[in-house]
C-alpha cells in the first residue's frame, strides 16, 4: 500500500513538473523545476497555475488515459497556462478557485478534442486549448459580479518586497537598471510574459534555465527576440510597446519551435525561424488590433498560427530529403536531435522510414539505373534493371548467350522487397527469345506490391508462369514471389524494380532510397545502410549468421549478466534486462543504474538507437561495442558509421559544439567494425570482430576486441584513452 502511494506521488509530481518544461518543447526536469519557482514569484499566481495543473491530471486520471501522456505534461501543460492567466487576471477568492478548477477542465477537454484532430495530421496542437479556454473565461467574466480583477501584479515592487524585502527589491532593481533600454530588458520581460510573470528577475530565472537546458535555444531565444525588436524598429513602431503588450514570447516560442525542435537545426532551420519573425510580426501586431475590439488580448495566437501553418507546409512537401529537414523522432533537446541526426548513415534519406530492400537473393549486378541509357527515363527513370554476371569472366550468359537459359539470372528466384499486400499480378505473357521485345505487353509478367499508402514496389519482366502469388495475398519480406524471366518489353532476361505511388502496372515511378544491402565484390564487402544501386555496382541481401541472429535475437523480460572490469580491479555486475515500451521500442535497461539503450533488431541489424543514462554502466561500454552489428555470415565485412559525438566528447569541447550546432558539427565520431574470418570455416563455435570510434584528427577514441559465442555469451576487451582495459562479460541469464 505504502509503495503503491509512494509510486503514485512520484508519478503526479513527475507529471507536474513535465507541464512546466512542456511549454518550451521539453521534459528537461532542472528548467520545469526554473519555471516552477518563477510561477510562484506571485504566490497566487503560482497556486492558480499549480491547481490547474492538478485540475488536468486528475481528469486524465478519472478518464484512465496513457499514464505516459500524462506523465509527459501533455494533457496539462495549456491547463497550467490558463491556471497562471486566472492568477494574475483575477483576486484571490473560493469563486476564483472553482474558475481555476473549471478552467483547467475547459483546457483539459480542449487538448483531448484537438489532440486527436491535429494527430490525424501529424500535427501539434500547441497552445489553442488555453486560448479557448482563456478567450471563454475572459468573455464571461463581466457575469461575474463577486469577482474582482487583481491590480497588485501592477506594482512588482510590492510583491518582492514581500518575498525578499529591500534586498531583492534592490536586486530587481539593479537588474532593471543595467538592462535599461538595452533591448534586454524587454527580452527578460517577454521570457516572463510567457509564465504571467511580468518582471525582469522571472525573464532573467528563465533565461538562465533554458541555457542550462539548451544552449541552442538559449541562442534562438536571443535571435528570435532581437530580430522582431529590429523589425518594428525597422517598421518605425515604437519597441517599447513590446513592454506593456508582452507580445515578444510569441517571437520567442517560433524561433525555439522552428529553430531548434521541430526542425533539425541547422543554418536552414535558423534562417527559416529568422524569416518567419516578420511574418510573425505582422500577424501580432494585426491580431492585437483585432482582438482589441473584444477587449481580449491575442496572448499566443500568432505564434500557434504561424507554426501550424508552417510545419504543415513542411510536412506536405513532396521531397522530403531537402533541408530544412523535419525532426522524426524528438529526443526533446535540439542539441541531441542533431546529433542523433548526424549520425545517421545517409542523413538525406532519413525521411524514408520505411526500409525497402532488394528483390533477390544472392549477388546481383545493375544493369541499368536510374535514369539510365536505355529506357529509365521521364516518368521511368527512377528504376532500375538487375542481371547476374559472372565473377570471372563478368559476362551475364555462358556460352553464345542464344538461349534464355544461358543466362544466369534466367529462372532466379525473385522475392518480396519488403512485406505488404500482393495488389496487382500478371503471369501469362510468353518469354521472349534473346534480341526479341513484346512492346504490346510492355511489362510482361509482373507482381505489384503494396506496402504503405502511396508506396508499391513492382517487379517485371518475370518467367511465365513463376508468380507463386495472388492478388490479395499477404507476403513477408524475402518471401519467394516468381522467377526471374523475359517478358514483355525485354530482349534478354533481367528483373526490372521500381517504387511507385499506386496499383496500376505502367504506373510511374517515385524515388524512394533502398535500405542495408551488400555492396562489393569478394574482397571487400559494405554495407550500404540506404542508397541508390549505381550501374555495374554488384549487390546482395545480407545474409544471416545463426551465431549472432541468436547472439542478439532477446525477446520482452529477458535478463543479462554484463559483468565489468577496470584495469583489473574489482569486477562490477550489472543485471540487464530487455523491455519494451508503449511506443513499441525496445530497450536494454540497467538494472541498477537505470541507463537505457534503445535498439532495432531487424533480424538483418541490430542498431543502436541511442543511450540515455549513466555512462558508468557497463551497458554504455556495450553500446559503443555494438553500435551498429551486421548480422551477416560475411568474415569479409567492413562496416562504416557515424557515432553521435554526445557520447563521446565532454565539457568544455562539447559545450561549445552545442553553441555552434546551427553552423555544423566540428566534432566527430566515426564508428567501425571489422569482421574476422572465423576459425572454423564449418559449424564455427566463435566469431570474432573488432570495432572502434575514431574522434577528430583520427584519434582513437575506443576499440573494442570482441569474442561473440555459439552460446550467446559474449567476451569483449575495451580499450579508451582514460582506461587502458575493461573487460565485459555478457551472459544470458536463461543459460547460467
Amino acid at each position: 500500500m505504502k509503495q503503491n502511494l509512494l509510486k503514485k506521488t512520484l508519478f503526479i509530481g513527475e507529471a507536474i513538473l513535465t507541464s512546466y518544461s512542456q511549454i518550451f518543447f521539453t521534459e528537461n526536469k532542472i528548467l520545469a523545476t526554473i519555471l516552477l519557482v518563477v510561477s510562484f514569484i506571485d504566490w497566487w499566481t503560482g497556486l492558480s497555475g499549480l491547481i490547474a495543473v492538478l485540475t488536468a491530471i486528475g481528469l486524465s486520471e478519472v478518464f484512465n488515459y496513457s499514464t505516459e501522456i500524462t506523465r509527459k505534461g501533455l494533457f496539462s501543460f495549456n491547463a497550467l497556462l490558463v491556471g497562471l492567466g486566472i492568477g494574475t487576471y483575477f483576486l484571490p477568492g473560493i469563486d476564483v478557485l472553482l474558475l481555476i478548477v473549471v478552467g483547467g477542465a475547459i483546457a483539459f477537454f480542449s487538448t483531448v478534442v484537438l489532440m486527436g484532430i491535429f494527430e490525424k495530421y501529424k500535427l501539434p496542437f500547441l497552445s489553442i486549448p488555453f486560448l479557448l479556454a482563456m478567450w471563454l473565461l475572459l468573455l464571461a467574466f463581466p457575469s461575474f459580479t463577486g469577482i474582482t480583477l487583481n491590480m497588485e501584479t501592477l506594482y512588482p515592487s510590492n510583491m518582492f518586497f514581500k518575498i525578499g524585502g529591500n534586498t531583492l527589491v534592490a536586486v530587481v532593481d539593479g537588474l532593471t537598471t543595467f538592462f535599461n533600454d538595452t533591448g534586454f530588458d524587454t527580452y527578460f520581460l517577454s521570457l516572463g510574459a510567457i509564465f504571467f510573470q511580468f518582471n525582469i528577475l522571472a525573464g532573467v530565472l528563465i533565461s538562465i534555465g533554458l541555457l542550462i537546458h539548451s544552449r541552442v535555444n538559449f541562442l534562438l531565444s536571443l535571435v528570435g527576440f532581437f530580430m522582431a525588436y529590429w523589425f518594428y524598429s525597422f517598421l518605425g513602431m515604437y519597441t517599447g510597446s513590446l513592454n506593456y503588450t508582452y507580445y515578444g514570447f510569441n517571437f520567442i516560442l517560433s524561433a525555439i519551435a522552428i529553430g531548434g525542435y521541430f526542425l533539425i537545426p541547422s543554418r536552414q532551420s535558423f534562417l527559416w525561424s529568422l524569416l518567419l519573425i516578420p511574418v510573425l510580426v505582422i500577424t501580432t501586431i494585426g491580431s492585437d488590433r483585432l482582438f482589441a475590439y473584444f477587449e481580449l488580448s491575442a496572448f499566443s495566437l500568432p505564434f500557434n498560427m504561424i507554426m501550424i501553418g508552417v510545419l504543415y507546409a513542411l510536412k506536405i512537401r513532396y521531397d522530403q530529403t531537402k533541408s530544412p529537414i523535419l525532426t522524426l523522432i524528438q529526443q526533446k533537446n535540439p542539441e541531441t536531435n542533431a546529433y542523433l541526426y548526424d549520425s545517421q548513415p545517409v542523413k538525406k534519406y532519413a525521411s524514408f522510414t520505411i526500409p525497402i530492400r532488394l528483390p533477390f537473393m544472392g549477388k546481383w549486378t545493375v544493369n541499368q539505373g536510374h535514369e539510365g541509357v536505355h529506357t529509365h527515363k521521364d516518368f521511368f527513370k527512377f528504376a532500375w534493371d538487375f542481371i547476374i554476371k559472372d565473377t570471372v569472366s563478368k559476362k551475364e550468359f555462358k556460352g553464345d548467350g542464344f538461349l534464355t537459359s544461358d543466362y544466369y539470372c534466367f529462372d532466379k528466384p525473385v522475392v518480396a522487397p519488403a512485406s505488404g499486400t500482393v495488389v496487382a499480378v500478371v503471369n501469362t505473357v510468353e518469354d521472349n527469345d534473346i534480341g526479341v521485345t513484346n512492346a504490346l505487353q510492355n511489362w510482361g509478367n509482373t507482381v505489384v506490391i503494396k506496402h504503405e499508402e502511396y508506396l508499391y514496389s513492382k517487379m517485371s519482366h518475370l518467367k511465365k508462369g513463376s508468380i507463386s502469388v495472388a492478388i490479395g495475398d499477404v507476403v513477408v519480406e524475402g518471401q519467394s514471389i516468381g522467377k526471374c524471366g523475359n517478358s514483355g518489353r525485354s530482349p534478354y532476361p533481367h528483373l526490372h524494380f521500381q517504387l511507385q505511388s499506386t496499383s496500376k502496372i505502367g504506373a510511374p515511378t517515385i524515388f524512394w532510397p533502398l535500405s542495408e544491402y551488400l555492396e562489393g565484390d569478394e574482397l571487400q564487402l559494405e554495407l550500404i545502410q540506404k542508397g541508390i544501386p549505381k550501374e555495374e555496382e554488384t549487390l546482395s541481401n545480407i545474409t544471416a549468421s545463426p551465431i549472432l541472429q541468436n547472439a542478439f535475437k532477446w525477446n520482452p523480460g529477458n535478463e543479462f549478466e554484463l559483468s565489468m572490469a577496470v584495469e583489473d580491479k574489482t569486477e562490477t555486475s550489472f543485471t540487464i534486462r530487455n523491455e519494451i515500451d508503449i511506443y513499441n521500442q525496445s530497450y536494454l535497461t540497467c538494472l541498477k543504474t537505470g541507463a537505457k539503450l534503445y535498439y532495432v533488431n531487424n533480424g538483418k541489424t541490430f542498431s543502436a538507437l541511442n543511450y540515455l543514462g549513466s555512462k558508468k554502466s557497463g551497458l554504455f561500454y556495450f553500446y559503443r561495442s555494438f553500435y551498429k552489428v551486421v548480422l551477416s555470415e560475411h568474415s569479409d565485412l567492413l562496416l562504416k558509421t557515424r557515432f553521435p559525438v554526445h557520447h563521446l566528447y565532454k565539457f568544455p569541447l562539447l559545450t561549445l559544439q552545442d553553441f555552434f550546432v546551427p553552423l555544423g558539427l566540428f566534432l566527430k565520431g566515426k564508428y567501425r567494425l571489422l569482421y574476422k574470418e572465423p576459425e572454423q570455416t564449418f559449424n564455427p563455435q566463435k566469431l570474432e570482430m573488432k570495432s572502434k570510434i575514431i574522434g577528430n584528427k583520427k584519434h582513437l577514441l575506443f576499440s573494442a576486441a570482441i569474442v561473440i559465442h555459439k552460446n550467446t555469451t559474449i567476451n569483449i576487451l575495451c580499450k579508451t584513452p582514460k582506461n587502458s582495459k575493461i573487460i565485459l562479460k555478457w551472459k544470458n541469464k536463461l543459460y547460467l
